[in-house]
């Protein structure tokens, strides 16, 4: 099975000095570390400082690009190995290429099925990735994660909101455009937080869910577990779904 259409721009020949420059917004390379901590504090600290890797831990990053994230989480936490996880051979050797540590190792793949065994990963996160797949991809990615996460394990993924449609700086007429015409380009697709919630909750299948909207990031971070039994991680996170709200206003 080939990867759809939206690797082709991930995937291509390119230098580490134009990746860095294509695939960061625009952030300056002298700016690259410190936008990496934000994302490793907000999703390790702020959010879900219980989710920390431990001693020892295998951790993946979905979507590790050139590793920057991957490299600001060796620096704080006592893990035993992080993988980062491409579609991108290109990215991988680029990745290789900036930095290097016998924590570190960077496996391929084929944009659908993770080539790892059931239950092993006791932490897993994504950022600035998934939003950037296609959702019936998408989808499969977050049913790969939940089957590759370890018993009261935690994963920690970042969506963009819809919220981030007007502020985007391409038309979101011409973002659909370019995922009808193909062209090589990055593409941005948006959740809300009922489709979040259902995706995970029900979908899925997962325990001790949790949605927190940032509006800084204009982004959603989505945590869950497995084997738990517990099926969400505030007991009123559905209370705020449409039709919780909805429930709570007009009572049938």
């Amino acid at each position: 099975m080939e990867p759809t259409a939206y690797a082709a721009a991930w995937t291509r020949e390119e230098s580490l000095d134009s990746l860095n420059r294509r695939i960061h917004d625009g952030v300056s390379l002298e700016q690259l570390a410190d936008r990496a901590r934000g994302y490793r504090d907000q999703m390790f600290e702020v959010l879900y400082p219980f989710a920390q890797p431990k001693e020892g831990d295998h951790v993946l990053e979905i979507g590790s690009g050139v590793g920057w994230i991957m490299q600001v989480m060796l620096e704080k936490f006592p893990m035993g190995e992080i993988t980062g996880l491409d579609i991108s051979e290109n990215m991988i050797r680029r990745a290789q290429e900036r930095f290097s540590d016998p924590k570190a190792q960077f496996v391929l793949y084929d944009g659908f099925n993770f080539p790892f065994s059931d239950n092993y990963f006791p932490v897993i996160y994504s950022c600035a990735a998934l939003q950037h797949i296609e959702k019936h991809v998408a989808f499969l990615l977050m049913r790969e994660i939940y089957r590759v996460l370890a018993p009261q394990g935690h994963a920690i993924l970042h969506f963009l909101s819809v919220n981030h449609m007007p502020h985007n700086g391409i038309p979101y007429e011409q973002e659909c455009w370019n995922i009808i015409n193909n062209v090589e380009t990055h593409w941005h697709f948006y959740y809300s937080f009922d489709e979040l919630f259902i995706l995970f909750s029900e979908l899925i299948g997962v325990d001790d869910l949790d949605i927190q909207h940032n509006e800084s990031f204009n982004s959603f971070f989505v945590h869950f577990s497995k084997n738990t039994q517990r099926k969400f991680l505030r007991e009123d996170l559905p209370h705020f779904t449409y039709q919780g709200r909805f429930n709570q206003t007009f009572p049938i």
